[in-house]
C-alpha cells in the first residue's frame, strides 16, 4: 500500500492500520479498559407511581478517594480530609473498613443530600463535604433517610459492575430542592492521626465523592427520591 502522494486527500485512509487513525482530541484511553460512573434518580409517589426517572453521568470520586487507594498501594501515609475539615493522615499498611451502609435515619455517612450547590455546577475535587446537607427528619427543611443498600459485584460480558442505592422521603409539609449529593465512608481500623493535634484518631467520616446534578431536583411533599449510583467497569 503506498502512502505517497501529492497530498493527504490522495491517501487511502481505510487501509491504514487502525491504531495509526488515534485522535488524542477525541480518544483520551489508550488502554481500552472503561471506568464509568452514573447516578439514576427515580421520584414516587405515596403509592409507588413513578413520576419521573432518569440518569446522568457522575463525576463522583475526589482528591479524598485517590488519597485512600493510593495509602493502600503504596502501603503509606496519604492525608484526606473529614467530613468536619479536619486534615487527617492515614497510614494504608495497617489496613481496615471504609463501611457505607449506612442504617436508616443515619446522616453521617452513606448517600446524602443537600441543597447548598448551584445546579449544572463543576464539582471540585477537593470538595469535602456538602455546603449544606439537608437534615433527617419529618419537620420543615428536613427529609427522612432510608438505609443504604450495596449490591454485590456481577460481571456481564466484559463490564462488571456494582449498585449503592438510597431513598429519600419527603414528609416535611413542603416541596424540597436537592442540588448536591454525596458518598461518605466511615473509616475505621486504620492507623490515623489528626495532622494538627498529632492525636490518635480510631474512626472518622470522609466524604469520597461528591456530585451536582445537571438541574435542581424538587421533591414534593409525600414523594420519594431514589439515588442509585452505578460504578461499573469494562475490560
Amino acid at each position: 500500500m503506498a502512502l505517497i502522494g501529492l497530498n493527504r486527500d490522495e491517501l487511502d485512509l481505510s487501509q491504514l492500520p487502525k491504531d495509526s487513525l488515534y485522535d488524542p482530541k477525541k480518544d483520551d484511553d489508550l488502554s481500552g479498559v472503561q471506568i464509568r460512573a452514573t447516578i439514576t434518580f427515580r421520584i414516587t409517589n405515596p403509592d409507588g407511581t413513578v413520576i419521573r426517572e432518569w440518569t446522568e453521568p457522575a463525576h463522583s470520586l475526589n482528591v479524598n478517594f485517590v488519597q485512600f487507594i493510593w495509602a493502600l498501594w503504596y502501603a503509606t501515609t496519604a492525608t484526606a480530609q473529614d467530613t468536619e475539615g479536619t486534615e487527617i493522615t492515614i497510614n494504608g499498611a495497617s489496613g481496615g473498613t471504609m463501611a457505607i451502609t449506612a442504617p436508616s435515619g443515619n446522616t453521617d455517612y452513606g448517600i446524602v443530600v443537600g441543597s447548598g450547590a448551584s445546579a449544572g455546577g463543576t464539582p471540585l475535587p477537593t470538595q469535602f463535604k456538602l455546603v449544606a446537607q439537608i437534615p433527617q427528619g419529618t419537620s420543615s427543611g428536613q427529609i427522612e433517610y432510608g438505609a443504604v443498600s450495596l449490591t454485590q459485584p456481577a460481571t456481564s460480558g466484559q463490564t462488571t459492575q456494582f449498585t449503592i442505592s438510597r431513598s429519600f422521603t419527603n414528609v416535611s409539609g413542603a416541596a424540597l430542592t436537592v442540588t448536591e449529593i454525596g458518598i461518605v465512608v466511615y473509616v475505621t481500623g486504620f492507623n490515623m492521626t489528626g495532622t494538627s493535634s498529632g492525636t490518635a484518631v480510631s474512626s472518622d467520616y470522609f466524604m469520597i465523592a461528591y456530585d451536582i446534578p445537571s438541574s435542581a431536583i424538587s421533591v414534593q411533599n409525600g414523594q420519594t427520591l431514589t439515588i442509585t449510583y452505578t460504578f461499573s467497569v469494562t475490560t
